[in-house]
């Protein structure tokens, strides 16, 4: 499939200042950074970015969210200043064979640095060609497995989001966690985020029990993990499943089987405003989750719907803010020399402004997103304790 150009990247002028984070632009770095790694590119050129996306596969929800990271890609080019993006899109099919045919025909057109793919399998098989040609990968993937060496991922991670929920708990007085998850790698995975967080906040995981992810197995073990976690005596119960798996029959199991209200709060580690039937759940009322700053995330989905006329997918915003991000790196270069890419300038402290507030690529690849505490009531969802605005602001 051929590669898909998108024309408009211009440069603008000089010495603008950089936007606002309400306004939706990634902020270029304001500490000095080692510019002695890193593709060596020339920052007063147009620089060449391959996009790749999980278009090309015809299934439907690959294309929408394809479409939608690319949309969401030209609204930061757009915001690009004192830079020049090309952004040349190329389809991946969202697998890993697609993923290293998609890196390889970028790297063959002189890509300079990719941004995508989405899926940690087409990471995965587009990581190998990029690194034999030198290009840093900035993935949507949240799956940190396919982080480190050149690739760093954009996706919100289990880890980003474990040590929020304890540190809020902790503000409020609960200090002893129990997990419940579901079997599996991804439950697997989000249970060891909240024993790493926990550890290194001074907390305590006193419970940890796991269910298969089928009706008929929750309300089978709901009697048995409610009874565990009254007698494990923990304060906080966090709910690793989402909407779209078992997270309200099991609230509602382990409530109905004892576990009151006030015992233990319910903190979620998936967005669970992205299902009214979850906010209406009476076991999830006074519960509480993580997720990106409500009103920044707003005026993006805004921005986007006067753009194209359709809502973004809940994705899109990550390929705003890996754009963003590669224009405030050239524009930083072409003020103060160095390559864009350096390893030193993506990992600076001070991270960029994204669609829904601040993020900072970590060494290992991972990265770390300033993110709010949504509580339940009323069937709704309102701000408990709002993102910082600045890593500065934050126990990271």
């Amino acid at each position: 499939m051929l590669s898909t150009r998108i024309s408009f990247g211009r440069a603008l002028r000089v010495g603008a200042l950089c936007a606002a984070m309400a306004a939706l632009s990634a902020c270029a770095p304001q500490r000095s950074a080692g510019v002695d790694s890193g593709l060596t590119v020339d920052p007063n050129q147009p620089v060449k970015v391959a996009l790749l996306v999980p278009l090309g596969s015809g299934d439907p929800g690959r294309e929408r969210i394809g479409n939608s990271l690319v949309n969401a890609a030209k609204l930061a080019q757009g915001d690009v200043r004192n830079a020049t993006i090309d952004l040349v899109v190329y389809p991946d099919q969202g697998t890993a064979n697609g993923g290293a045919a998609a890196a390889q025909r970028a790297v063959a057109e002189g890509a300079q640095i990719i941004v995508g793919p989405l899926f940690s399998t087409a990471t995965a098989g587009a990581q190998p060609v990029a690194r034999q040609a030198g290009l840093t990968m900035l993935s949507f993937s949240n799956n940190t497995d396919v982080a480190g060496d050149n690739v760093y991922i954009l996706g919100n991670t289990f880890q980003n989001t474990a040590d929020r929920l304890v540190a809020y708990a902790q503000s409020r007085g609960l200090n002893s966690f129990a997990v419940v998850y579901p079997n599996g790698l991804e439950g697997e995975m989000a249970r060891n985020a909240v024993a790493q967080a926990a550890q290194a906040r001074g907390a305590t995981v006193v419970a940890s029990e796991s269910y298969n992810l089928s009706v008929d197995s929750i309300k089978a073990a709901a009697p048995a993990i409610s009874a565990a976690l009254q007698g494990s005596g923990a304060n906080a119960v966090i709910l690793t499943d989402g909407p779209t798996g078992g997270l309200g029959l099991m609230a509602r199991g382990l409530r109905d089987n004892g576990l009151s209200y006030d015992f233990s709060q319910f903190l979620g580690m998936q967005r669970w405003d992205v299902s009214a039937e979850a906010l209406a759940e009476p076991a999830l009322q006074g519960g509480a989750f993580a997720a990106p700053d409500p009103g920044l995330l707003a005026a993006f989905n805004g921005r986007y719907q006067t753009a194209f006329g359709e809502p973004p997918h809940e994705l899109a915003s990550l390929a705003f803010d890996g754009v963003a991000a590669v224009g405030a790196l050239i524009a930083e270069a072409r003020a103060n020399g160095g390559s864009p890419f350096s390893t030193e300038r993506l990992t600076q402290s001070s991270g960029f402004a994204g669609a829904s507030g601040p993020f900072r690529f970590t060494p290992s690849g991972g990265n770390q997103r300033t993110l709010a505490i949504l509580q339940v009531q009323g069937g709704g969802a309102s701000v408990a304790q709002p993102a910082a605005r600045t890593f500065d602001a934050t126990g990271f």
